[in-house]
């Protein structure tokens, strides 16, 4: 007798509908017609399906997140990566065949897209630049799961179920930190298709500012939601991370800058693409002749590390250069991510770009000063007053 308890997915297949309309069902997002609340509610009954934490979720209040009125705020929905990170702080590496014991070794919520939701939330944990905030990705119905959801929530970041991976767990990984903050990543397979997406979401003309960002993971899978959600009014950002190899090339990449809003690319993967071995101005000239060639191309990023980060816009004739703060690095991991998601957060506000990307690298700088990709979680008041008591050199 299978004896496992009924999940999500069991109720959409014995009412004939999606996961996404059970979860619209649970969250009372979308309006569904009688005659599909009624099977939906026969199959729950039938089932004895038990709202987990996962379904319990999907419906906390606004109020008990802290936000205002969501139809009032600008909204993010990110879309990806969402992992159990086990951290295994080392020395050094270990060789092939080597035994070693770790400093110690630790569980924290992780993943490129729930990084970078947790650090857009964080911006606005004291008011100023809040944001309707969802991550849409794939969850399991197993304890893992459960927790990362309980973790998002505590977060104010609402979990979107897109999918259920095929083992019906939350995805694992482990990140090896070494004593001088460098980091190896191993994770699980990880994939969406364009029908998660597209069936979850209704899209209509935006009465507000609404944004997709994408993983650079996920780029290919997703073309055609966010083309979909471009042509609905949304402003569509993506970060290339993770971006497959054929993108890496001049055209395609070009191509991309121009048909997306917003774009952020960490200096490794634009040398990649334009074959530059070594950073330094080289790369920034390359840049800037490449996009010379592209009219009304959207907002360019580029982050350097330590050296800060610079942006490029169509509406300035140069682009604006900003440092990084000047702090010890305990663990890099994640520092992409927050920038990322401190970008996204005022710039869906309106703030001005160099506002803005100032306050991003202030906020991936501080991400590297504890382990764990949201060791640290900076409000806007904390970036304001880590950049004001800070005193660096502007990059050059």
């Amino acid at each position: 007798m299978d004896r496992r308890r009924p999940t999500i997915s069991d109720v959409a297949e014995a009412a004939g509908v999606s996961v996404g309309t059970v979860s619209n069902y649970l969250n009372g997002t979308a309006n569904l017609r009688p005659a599909t609340r009624e099977r939906i509610d026969m199959a729950i009954r039938k089932l004895a399906y038990r709202r987990s934490t996962f379904a319990r979720f999907l419906s906390v209040s606004d109020t008990a997140q802290g936000l205002a009125d969501r139809a009032s705020l600008p909204r993010l929905v990110v879309v990806g990566y969402v992992s159990v990170d086990y951290m295994c702080s080392i020395g050094v590496l270990p060789h092939r065949d080597d035994r070693i014991t770790a400093d110690h070794i630790e569980k924290a919520l992780g993943g490129p897209a729930a990084n970078v939701a947790v650090a857009a939330a964080a911006v606005g944990m004291n008011g100023q630049c809040q944001l309707d905030l969802e991550l849409a990705t794939v969850l399991g119905d197993d304890p893992d799961s459960d927790w990362a959801i309980a973790e998002l929530e505590a977060k104010r970041v609402r979990a979107i179920p897109i999918r259920q991976p095929h083992n019906n767990r939350l995805s694992r990984c482990i990140v090896m930190i070494e004593s001088n903050g460098s980091r190896t990543i191993i994770n699980e397979p990880f994939e969406l298709s364009e029908m998660d997406l597209s069936a979850h979401y209704d899209l209509k003309k935006v009465k507000r500012t609404s944004c997709l960002h994408v993983e650079g993971h996920h780029f290919n899978q997703m073309r055609g939601p966010m083309s979909q959600f471009r042509k609905a009014g949304w402003k569509v950002a993506m970060h290339c991370a993770g971006l497959s190899s054929e993108m890496r090339k001049p055209e395609p990449f070009l191509g991309m800058i121009r048909d997306l809003d917003l774009v952020f690319a960490n200096d490794r993967v634009v040398r990649d693409v334009f074959g530059i071995p070594q950073p330094g101005a080289d790369l920034v000239a390359a840049i800037k002749d490449a996009l010379s060639s592209i009219e009304n191309h959207g907002v360019f990023v580029l982050t350097l590390g330590a050296q800060g980060a610079m942006v490029f816009s169509p509406d300035l004739p140069d682009p604006i250069s900003v440092p990084a703060l000047a702090v010890t690095s305990v663990d890099t991991t994640g520092a992409g991510d927050s920038f990322a998601g401190a970008f996204l957060a005022q710039w869906l506000h309106g703030q001005d770009l160099e506002t803005t990307v100032e306050m991003a690298a202030a906020a991936g700088s501080l991400t590297v000063t504890a382990e764990g990709a949201q060791g640290v979680l900076s409000s806007f008041e904390d970036l304001r007053d880590a950049i004001s008591k800070t005193d660096v050199q502007k990059v050059s």
